[in-house]
């Protein structure tokens, strides 16, 4: 016969799992509550969120991962750009800030490049990053990560320069990351990575499947290439002497276009040309001054008025630049936005500005100033080592480029 304290104990935990049960299926009724919202309401609390709280929503439930994954695109495009920016004393993060809300976010780096270098550039959403880890170059490696979502590829070290002293920021002009498409033979996914130099006449360029650099020295092709992008499939190049020309990676050749109406730039190889695609088209940047390149038509047209896009200007070789609408976010159009780090001698402070100059203005209209501290990274000077515009929308979608 069962005893009195055994009957009580079972007459407890059957209470006890009664009530569990209950509370369970009140927690599934309101978890389902929440994953039926509608899209037009999930769509208005999208609106409000930042980035951070964005990503987060996407893993609240299956419904809401959907959404965000189907709205995802337009919610980066509506989004201000940020500044990334990370100092010579950064051993585990790099810093974002918002210009629209001033937010600043910190994310950090995986464990394997935390003892990278310098950043060579700012492309397609990814940081490209120079690893130094012996005196054996041919043991370094160039790491290519999306501060994101975090997708990483890893490339062998570039071939020039030849030395581990002679690597320094000031050597590279430029460097690009794309998907790439082979015409033929190709199977997945693979990637390229291009580097311009700045000094020496040469491009040098990977791709993932290869797994090795070939170089193309333009010694008899004309004066220094200033810069090099991703436009329409192809990539795009323009030298000292106002040429545009297209790179052909299959046969790692340089074809020159001939254009008509192109402004001169003088003999300084080294001045801040740069070339900007965006929505569609080719832009050649000669601050302040604007030219587009109408490719149809075969010339240049100097650009008077941006009317409702904004110029982002990005600064020195990482610059990563953008003509967008600044109205999706309430920022002002028909204007440069024109960032520029600068760094004061005190411990933890590396201070970072942009200007905001109406288009063809020399003066600017307002100056933002951002402090990124840097406590618990070391003492003494920082300088720059990370320093750029971060576009949201091309951090999901990788530029591709044709092997023709």
């Amino acid at each position: 016969m069962q005893s009195p304290l055994s009957s009580s104990g079972t007459l407890l935990e059957r209470e006890n799992n009664r009530r569990s049960n209950q509370a369970r299926r009140v927690h599934c009724k309101r978890s389902s509550a929440w994953a039926d919202l509608p899209e037009e309401l999930l769509e208005i609390i999208s609106r409000s969120l930042n980035i951070v709280d964005y990503q987060n929503l996407g893993r609240v439930c299956r419904s809401w991962r959907l959404f965000y994954s189907e709205f995802k695109q337009s919610f980066l495009t509506s989004h201000s750009p940020l500044i990334v920016y990370a100092s010579t004393r950064a051993k585990k993060y790099c810093y974002f800030f918002d210009i629209a809300t001033r937010m600043k976010y910190k994310t950090k780096l995986p464990r394997h490049i935390c003892n990278f270098k310098f950043c060579l550039g700012v492309s397609s959403g990814y940081l490209i990053m120079l690893c130094l880890k012996t005196n054996d170059v041919s043991r370094d490696y160039l790491w290519v990560i999306n501060p994101f979502t975090g997708h990483q590829i890893q490339f062998p070290c570039m071939p020039w320069p030849h030395c581990i002293e002679d690597y320094h920021d000031s050597c590279f002009s430029r460097s690009i990351f794309a998907s790439f498409f082979a015409s033929f033979g190709s199977q997945g996914q693979d990637f390229l990575i291009m580097i311009l130099s700045k000094y020496v006449k040469v491009l040098q360029f990977c791709i993932s499947r290869d797994n090795k650099w070939k170089q193309y020295h333009y010694y008899n092709k004309g004066g220094h290439i200033l810069d090099i992008v991703v436009f329409d499939g192809r990539i795009y190049v323009i030298n000292s002497d106002s040429r545009i020309g297209i790179f052909n990676l299959r046969y790692c050749d340089l074809r020159f276009l001939e254009l008509n109406f192109a402004p001169r730039f003088g003999s300084h190889f080294d001045k801040s040309i740069r070339l900007v695609a965006s929505n569609g088209q080719l832009f050649v940047v000669d601050s302040p001054k604007v030219y587009r390149i109408d490719l149809s038509r075969k010339e240049w047209v100097k650009v008077y008025n941006l009317g409702d896009q904004a110029l982002f200007l990005g600064h020195g070789d990482m610059m990563c630049s953008k003509v967008i609408n600044p109205s999706k976010w309430g920022g002002q159009s028909n204007c440069i936005y024109d960032l520029f780090p600068f760094n004061k001698k005190e411990p933890w402070k590396t201070i970072t500005r942009y200007n905001l100059f109406p288009f063809n203005h020399q003066e600017p209209r307002e100056t933002i100033i951002v402090d990124f501290p840097q406590k618990g990274e070391g003492k003494g000077y920082a300088s720059t080592k990370i320093c750029s515009w971060y576009f949201l929308p091309v951090s999901s979608s990788i530029e591709n480029v044709r092997d023709e």
